[in-house]
């Protein structure tokens, strides 16, 4: 008998098709659709079930265990709803929680958000060593700034003594020698802020920026938050990094914006060919900074050797000395150029002032009498005096600002940077569980309360979620700087921070909070004491916008259009 090889393929088949057609008959079934429909939901219900982990006081530890949240999505967990509004889901677990604290699982990660200020004060009061920051700060400098992997033990080795430079951004002589660099930028640059030109080639740069349109010889109609923005940077940029880097590389402050606005996709890891809006110009905008920036750093090397500096640089002496100073480091432990992170710097200086100047104006505007207290507040320490004159032609009347009288003597205007920063600021603090640790609430509490936290977990603080709390705060979506005002036995009042956090806390609090308070108060200062601003829909009157949330202080949403002319004075 022959071997018949296509009877054995012909019987293969026909059961394979058999399977297939008899599985989709199954699947076609009223008992099968009802599977189809059923299964999904049972499975999420169960879900929901089984992972809402109480919190119980343990017997053998010291605290209780965190509140789950209950979850629907089996392994992805809150991932979806984290990354769809994560300000939605942590506001409504905190209004679950007793004690502000409660977890979230985030694919195979448990994140305890931490909201209550006695248990945040808890958090960042632990030691490095219990609590980490130092991985999680190496992942955002390698991936956002893009230092070089290699580069890793260089910054390893040399973090101590650089991480003292950035004391100096608070420390006496060496802040105020700053600050006073940066107030004859914000001087000069306030008080020839509007040119009231026809043509774009007469306008200031930031007024280009800002889509100046001409109204008369006396009023200009502007973006009021592109203005700001550009203004702020344009002043401090240069005070600290020198005149030569802005001067050479003018475009610089819009490509940290650019950069910025694609943070996220670049925390991601996605590449510039990625098919998504944005992630290619935020590698672009990168690119072009570290070639502004290295270019900078060849010719400082340059300069401290002794040797001819590209002129287009200029002397280089105006650079402060908390950059030099990095720059010594840098050089002395043999960094490579492309090594050297002053990208961090750079974006740390620009992008959170920048923004908040532009909802501390608004505000104080927009709120009706708030304006004269402020610019009578100020008046001592904002002064604006009759300019010289030659015949029938005179210079912009000179704006001079004290910045220390402004930060020691304005209560109000200060209590008016707390609330702009409570509204518009959006940090988070994230910490890395080491090894098991115990966190404690207020003490002083009728019930006092601690909680266990186990090694592998992760601490986030999302600073704003307290910021918002209505516990905390009454009208919490209000702007009410009175809140931040507090008068003392003798009647003197001051303006206190109180529980917000807007500069994080830890060993990774902004050094340069300081610094970033106190050009805040003077550009504000020196703009209202210097211009009327209204906005250009008179009917619509003041608009506060929506907040787009960014790494830090919000973006409106949209643009305030407003019209700027020079105050009348009392010798015109």
């Amino acid at each position: 008998m022959e071997d018949d090889f296509y009877q054995s393929l012909s019987n293969g088949t026909t059961s394979s098709s058999g399977w297939i057609s008899g599985t989709w008959h199954t699947l076609c079934s009223p008992n099968g659709l009802l599977a189809l429909f059923l299964g999904p939901i049972l499975i999420a219900m169960f879900t929901r079930y089984m992972t809402g982990r109480p919190s119980i006081k343990t017997a053998r530890q010291n605290g209780s265990t965190v509140w789950m949240v209950p979850y629907w999505i089996p392994f992805l967990g809150h991932a979806v709803d984290f990354m769809w509004n994560p300000l939605k889901l942590m506001q409504e677990a905190r209004n679950l929680s007793p004690h502000d604290i409660f977890a979230l699982r985030l694919g195979g990660i448990t994140a305890n958000v931490v909201s209550d200020p006695s248990l945040v004060k808890s958090v960042m009061a632990q030691k490095q060593t219990v609590v980490e920051f130092d991985p999680i700060a190496w992942t955002i400098v390698q991936r956002f700034f893009a230092i070089p992997k290699e580069s890793k033990p260089k910054y390893t080795a040399a973090w101590d003594e650089l991480n003292s430079h950035s004391g100096l951004m608070m420390r006496e002589p060496h802040m105020s020698n700053m600050l006073q660099k940066e107030m004859n930028y914000l001087e000069q640059n306030i008080a020839n802020m509007i040119t009231f030109a026809h043509g774009d080639i007469d306008l200031q740069p930031w007024e280009r920026w800002a889509k100046a349109s001409f109204v008369s010889s006396s009023e200009t109609e502007i973006n009021l938050m592109a203005l700001l923005r550009d203004m702020m940077g344009g002043a401090s940029v240069p005070a600290i990094f020198g005149s030569g880097l802005l001067e050479k590389y003018p475009d610089i402050l819009h490509d940290i914006y650019e950069m910025d606005n694609g943070m996220v996709f670049l925390l991601m890891g996605l590449p510039a060919w990625f098919p998504w809006p944005g992630v290619m110009k935020a590698h672009l905008a990168r690119s072009r900074l570290w070639q502004a920036l290295d270019d900078m750093q060849r010719n400082m090397d340059k300069f401290v050797d002794g040797k001819d500096v590209d002129y287009s640089w200029g002397e280089l002496d105006d650079i402060s000395e908390f950059i030099m100073k990095r720059h010594s480091t840098f050089k002395n432990n043999n960094f490579e150029i492309r090594d050297r992170g002053d990208l961090a710097m750079l974006w740390a200086l620009v992008v959170n002032a920048s923004l908040l100047v532009y909802w501390q104006v608004l505000y104080i505007f927009a709120t009706p009498g708030l304006l004269d207290r402020i610019r009578k507040e100020v008046a001592p320490y904002a002064t604006v005096s009759k300019p010289e004159s030659i015949g029938k032609f005179s210079e912009a009347p000179k704006l001079k600002i004290l910045q220390e009288g402004l930060a020691k003597s304005c209560p109000l205007l200060k209590a008016t940077y707390f609330e702009a920063l409570r509204l518009s600021d959006q940090p988070w603090s994230v910490r890395k569980v080491a090894s098991d640790v115990t966190i404690y609430g207020d003490k002083r509490a009728e019930e006092p309360v601690s909680f266990q936290l186990h090694k592998g977990e992760y601490i986030t603080v999302p600073h704003d979620l307290h910021m918002k709390d209505a516990k905390y705060f009454k009208d919490p979506e209000k702007f009410d700087p009175e809140r931040f005002l507090v008068t003392d036995e003798n009647g003197k009042v001051t303006a206190e921070i109180g529980t917000i956090r807007p500069y994080g806390g830890g060993p990774s609090m902004c050094k340069g909070r300081v610094f970033a308070e106190r050009e805040c108060l003077a550009l504000v200062a020196g703009v209202i004491a210097y211009w009327d601003i209204e906005p250009a829909d008179t009917k619509a009157g003041w608009v506060i916008p929506k907040m787009v949330k960014t790494t830090a202080v919000s973006k409106p949403l949209g643009d305030t259009r407003v019209r700027i002319k020079r105050r009348t004075f009392e010798w015109e």
